[in-house]
C-alpha cells in the first residue's frame, strides 16, 4: 500500500514539477520545493499542536542537540532538493531517471569515505558495470548539458551525505512518521528559505512570481500536497520495508518515469541510452545481489538513499 502511494506520489510530482519550472515558466526551483516542505512543517505542526500526533522521541529536544544532530541533515537535504529542482531546467525527465542508476556508486564512495561500510569486490563490480551504462547513456543524450549532470551529481551526493551524516548523528533513534517531520522538516526548510533568499527572490520579486501562483493556485497548491505526501510514504515506506526493497522499488519507478516520459511526453531518446541503461540496471542488480548478501551473512554494509 505505501510502496504504491509513494511510487503514485513521487511520479506524479516529478512530472508535475518538469511541467512548472520548464512549460509554465516558473524558474525558481528553491522556491517551488520548499512548498513542500512547508506544507509539511505546517500539517505535522498542526497535528502535534491539536494533540492528533503525540511527540514521543523529540519531546526532550534542546536547541543545542538540535542545531548539532538535526541541522547538519536539514543542509544536506536541503541542497539535495534544491539541485535536483534546478536539474529540469537542463536536462529532460527521461536522462535526469537514468542518471538516478548511479547513486550506488555515490552511495559506496560515501559510506566508504565515512568510515561507516567497508568495500567488498561483488559490490565494487555491481558498481562498476552500472557505472559504465550510465556512462554510456549519458554519451547517447542528444541534449546533454554539463551544468544539469553536475547539478544532478551533486544533489546525489548531498542525499548520500545526508544519510551518512544521519547515520552518525542520530544512530538508532528513529522517529515516528508525522514525529519525523515535525523534526527534520524546518532545518531543511530554514537552509531553503535561505537559498532562496540569496538566489531567487530578486528575479522571483522583478518578475512578479507571486502573480504567477495566484494565476494557477491548484497547480502549486498540488504540488505542495505532493511534496508533504512524498516526505510522509518516503518515512513509511523506509519503515514498513528494507533498505534493499525501497532502492528496487525506487529504481522500478525510475523506468516507468522514462517509459511515461518517452511515450506520452515524447522525451527524446537513443538506442544509446537504451543499451547504456539496461547495462546500469544489470549493474544495480548486482550491486543490490551483494548488499543482500552482506545483509543475510551480517557483515558490514549501511547507507541507503532517495529513489
Amino acid at each position: 500500500m505505501y510502496i504504491v502511494a509513494w511510487s503514485t506520489a513521487s511520479s506524479s510530482l516529478i512530472f508535475l514539477n518538469n511541467h512548472l519550472l520548464t512549460e509554465d515558466g516558473f524558474h525558481y526551483p528553491i522556491c517551488l520545493c520548499s512548498m513542500g516542505l512547508a506544507a509539511s512543517w505546517t500539517t505535522s505542526s498542526l497535528l502535534v499542536t491539536f494533540g492528533l500526533v503525540r511527540l514521543e522521541r523529540s519531546q526532550h529536544m534542546t536547541a543545542g542537540w538540535y542545531v548539532r544532530h538535526v541541522l547538519p541533515i536539514g543542509g544536506f537535504a536541503a541542497l539535495s532538493l534544491a539541485l535536483g529542482n534546478y536539474t529540469y531546467l537542463y536536462l529532460s525527465v527521461s536522462f535526469i531517471q537514468m542518471l538516478k542508476a548511479i547513486v550506488p556508486f555515490i552511495t559506496m564512495c560515501v559510506m566508504v569515505g565515512c568510515g561507516l561500510e567497508k568495500p567488498r569486490p561483488d559490490t565494487i563490480a555491481g558498481v562498476i558495470v552500472l557505472t559504465l551504462g550510465t556512462a554510456l547513456a549519458a554519451y547517447g543524450e542528444i541534449a546533454f548539458q554539463w551544468v544539469g549532470v553536475a547539478m544532478m551529481i551533486t544533489s546525489e551526493f548531498s542525499e548520500a551525505l545526508r544519510m551518512a551524516v544521519l547515520q552518525f548523528l542520530l544512530g538508532n533513534l528513529r522517529f515516528d512518521l508525522l514525529e519525523g517531520l515535525y523534526v527534520m522538516a524546518p532545518a531543511s526548510l530554514l537552509f531553503l528559505v535561505a537559498g532562496f533568499a540569496v538566489f531567487e527572490y530578486r528575479t522571483f520579486a522583478e518578475e512578479d512570481g507571486f502573480a504567477r501562483i495566484a494565476n494557477a493556485p491548484h497547480k502549486y497548491l498540488t504540488a505542495a500536497f505532493l511534496g508533504f505526501l512524498v516526505n510522509l510514504l518516503t518515512l513509511a515506506v523506509i519503515k514498513s520495508t528494507s533498505g534493499l526493497t525501497f532502492k528496487v522499488v525506487g529504481q522500478v519507478k525510475n523506468t516507468v518515469v522514462i517509459v511515461v516520459s518517452v511515450m506520452i511526453f515524447n522525451s527524446a531518446m537513443t538506442g544509446t541510452q537504451v543499451i547504456g541503461y539496461s547495462i546500469a540496471m544489470v549493474g544495480f542488480w548486482m550491486y543490490q545481489r551483494a548488499k543482500l548478501g552482506v545483509e543475510m551473512s551480517g557483515g558490514d554494509g549501511g547507507g541507503g538513499s532517495k529513489a
